[in-house]
């Protein structure tokens, strides 16, 4: 997903033992990671229509998002606590990890603070000055793991769970974002509502796109009401499209609907279509509305753009964003 830019230091181990303090550089392409997994917009027309809610697996793995990066490794829950790996801090920012076989003590550094703390133990002292932890961290098939409680008290990040969804967040909170989201300019306005922190607001597990089409041929569409920023849809390689809605700073996943390759529509969506074979949450309207899609091309490293209503195109163009931008400035919402 996009837009993530360089984002840490990355452990790329299998176990603790393997842990040393020469970490490789993590680097986020620009594109692939800003949905983190799966994410959309619309406008302000209200939410109708309530759609068949299919249900999840009936076993659904915990999962977390850091960053709106989707985690690499397992959730784990032990005795009511939720578990992340160590090494998902990278998401969080420039982390580095170490391991002292002869003290079995983890340390994380980032900028000039050091951390230091034991598995199985509440005490972790940061630049030697010890607290105490609510819960301590674990080891998991060699593998450290820290509670989320833990992360939010230590690391200055904020913490939420969606039991239903059975999903973690996991988010460094950035002012800039919300200013520019609160700015006059829509494109700049558009720009920042991708980059918020997204959340599941669905009543379980989320959609996956069922054909990944892989790097080079992925695709992400964005597509906003003309001149609004605060709902929005994705259309993830024509097969997942989710819908958010922007609320208190943060986009809310309403819906989802994995689509099929037969012609069809789905309510008064009119940019999709095709036939929905899955649906979950309450699908949103989009009744009398024009719309605003943006696609990017990482092949022409530009955005692609297209005004549209039931009707049909009304305008379209191409032009080369901001660099690590998607959101370009469309003629027809400035006249």
């Amino acid at each position: 997903m996009k837009h993530l830019g360089d984002i840490g230091r990355l452990y790329t181990g299998k176990g603790i033992d393997d842990m040393n303090t020469t970490n490789t550089t993590w680097q986020q392409k620009k594109w692939k990671w800003i949905l983190a997994a799966s994410i959309v917009t619309a406008g302000t027309a209200p939410a109708l229509m309530s759609s068949n809610v299919v249900k999840a697996a009936a076993i659904h793995q915990p999962t977390a998002y850091i960053n709106n990066v989707p985690a690499e490794y397992d959730v784990v829950i032990r005795q009511g606590v939720t578990y992340v790996a160590l090494t998902e801090l990278k998401f969080l920012g420039d982390y580095t990890f170490g391991y002292n076989n002869k003290t079995k003590q983890i340390s994380i550094s980032t900028g000039s603070d050091k951390y230091v703390l034991t598995p199985n133990s509440k005490t972790i002292k940061k630049n030697g000055q010890a607290a105490t932890l609510s819960s301590a961290p674990i080891l998991v098939k060699g593998k450290a793991m820290l509670p989320l409680r833990a992360i939010g008290e230590t690391f200055g990040a904020e913490v939420r769970w969606n039991q239903a969804a059975k999903e973690a967040y996991i988010y460094a909170p950035d002012a800039s974002i919300i200013k520019e989201y609160n700015s006059s300019d829509l494109t700049i306005a558009r720009e920042a509502a991708l980059r918020l922190p997204r959340f599941s607001d669905l009543k379980q597990a989320r959609l996956d796109i069922r054909n990944p089409l892989g790097p080079v041929d992925s695709s992400m569409t964005y597509i906003f009401e003309k001149g609004q920023k605060d709902r929005f849809f994705v259309n993830e390689d024509n097969d997942l499209i989710s819908y958010y809605e922007i609320k208190n700073g943060t986009a809310l996943l309403k819906w989802q609907a994995n689509v099929s390759s037969a012609a069809g529509t789905i309510g008064d969506l009119f940019f999709i279509k095709t036939k929905a074979v899955a649906e979950a949450g309450k699908r949103p309207s989009v009744a009398g509305q024009t719309l605003v899609s943006f696609k990017y091309s990482q092949m022409l490293e530009e955005t692609s753009y297209e005004v549209m209503n039931k009707s049909g195109s009304i305008d379209s163009g191409s032009t080369a964003p901001e660099k690590d931008k998607i959101i370009v400035t469309v003629p027809e919402e400035n006249e």
